[in-house]
C-alpha cells in the first residue's frame, strides 16, 4: 500500500503561483495528493485544489486577475486601521473562487491553512469552518491587510512563523511530505562572498522598500530552514524564480511563475516517485 502523500505549499505572494505548475505536473504524472497544508499564497492554491479546481482553471484565474486593471480593482485603501488594505475586495475574490458557504468539511481531501494570532504571537491552524474566511486570514500580510477577527483571534499571515507548514501536513495524516518553498533560500550564501542567491530586485521599487522586504525575507528564510530541519520533509522543491519577481508586484506574470513550478516539479519527479 502506498504511503499517504502530503503537500506543504509555502507562502510567497506572486511567486506562489509556481504552486500551480507543481500541481499541474503532479496531477499529470498521477502522483497521489492525499492531504494539503498551505500558508498565504500556498493556502490559496491549496484551497483551490481542495474544492476541485484544476491547474488549468487556476491558471486561467491567475491570468484574468493578473491584468493590471483587475489588480487595481482589488485595492481598497484604508486611511486608518492596522493595514493599508481593508481586504473586503480580496475576500470577495476568494468567495467567487471558493464559494461563499464552502467549509472545510465540504472539501475532497484534508486541508489546513496556517495563520498567526497577533495578540498571542502564536501559530493557529485553521481546518474547520468557513473556507474563504480561513484563506483570507492566512494571507493577511502584516501592515498590508487588516487582520481577520475569528474565534477571538486577530489573524495574520502564517508565514510569520511557519511559511512551509510540513508539520501541519503530517498532523493531517501525511506519511510522506513534499514541501514547496517559493522564497529565496539565503542560507546558501556565505558572508563576504558573492551571493549564490541574490536579494530580490523588484522593478521600479524604491530602495527603502527593497531593503525592508529583503530583511524580512532573510528572517523568513532562516526560520524556514530551521523548521524544515525539524520537520524533515521527504522532498523539498524550490522553483528557480527570477530575482525581479516580487511578492506583491508581480501578479501580472502568472505564466512565468507557473512554468518555473512545472520545471521544478519535473526535476523532482525521481525523488517523488521513490516515495511511492
Amino acid at each position: 500500500m502506498s504511503p499517504k502523500i502530503g503537500l506543504a505549499l509555502g507562502g510567497g505572494g506572486a511567486r506562489g503561483l509556481a504552486h500551480v505548475g507543481i500541481l499541474k505536473v503532479l496531477l499529470r504524472e498521477q502522483i497521489p495528493i492525499d492531504v494539503i497544508s498551505g500558508t498565504s499564497m500556498g493556502g490559496i492554491v491549496g484551497a483551490m485544489h481542495a474544492v476541485g479546481l484544476s491547474p488549468e482553471q487556476m491558471e486561467a484565474e491567475a491570468t484574468k486577475r493578473g491584468d493590471i486593471g483587475q489588480i487595481f480593482k482589488l485595492i481598497d485603501l484604508r486611511l486608518v486601521g492596522s493595514g493599508l488594505l481593508g481586504g473586503k475586495r480580496i475576500k470577495k475574490m476568494l468567495v467567487d473562487m471558493l464559494g461563499a458557504e464552502t467549509t472545510f468539511a465540504d472539501l475532497r481531501l484534508p486541508f489546513a491553512v496556517i495563520s498567526v494570532d497577533y495578540n498571542s504571537g502564536r501559530e493557529v491552524v485553521l481546518k474547520d469552518g468557513n473556507l474563504a474566511d480561513a484563506v483570507r486570514a492566512t494571507m493577511s500580510v502584516p501592515g498590508v491587510f487588516e487582520p481577520v477577527e475569528r474565534d477571538g483571534y486577530q489573524l495574520l499571515d502564517g508565514g510569520v512563523l511557519d511559511n512551509v507548514p510540513v508539520g501541519v501536513a503530517r498532523s493531517l495524516g501525511a506519511e510522506k511530505v513534499i514541501a514547496v518553498d517559493v522564497l529565496p533560500n539565503f542560507r546558501l550564501n556565505e558572508p563576504g562572498q558573492d551571493p549564490i542567491v541574490p536579494p530580490l530586485k523588484p522593478k521600479g521599487m524604491p530602495k527603502a522598500y527593497r531593503q525592508l522586504w529583503h530583511v524580512e525575507l532573510v528572517m523568513i528564510a532562516a526560520l524556514t530552514e530551521f523548521r524544515l530541519k525539524e520537520t524533515r520533509p521527504e522532498v523539498v522543491i524550490r522553483p528557480d524564480l527570477p530575482v525581479d519577481m516580487d511578492l506583491l508586484m508581480s501578479f501580472d506574470r502568472p505564466q512565468e511563475a507557473i512554468a518555473c513550478g512545472e520545471r521544478a516539479a519535473e526535476a523532482a519527479l525521481p525523488q517523488i516517485r521513490a516515495l511511492l
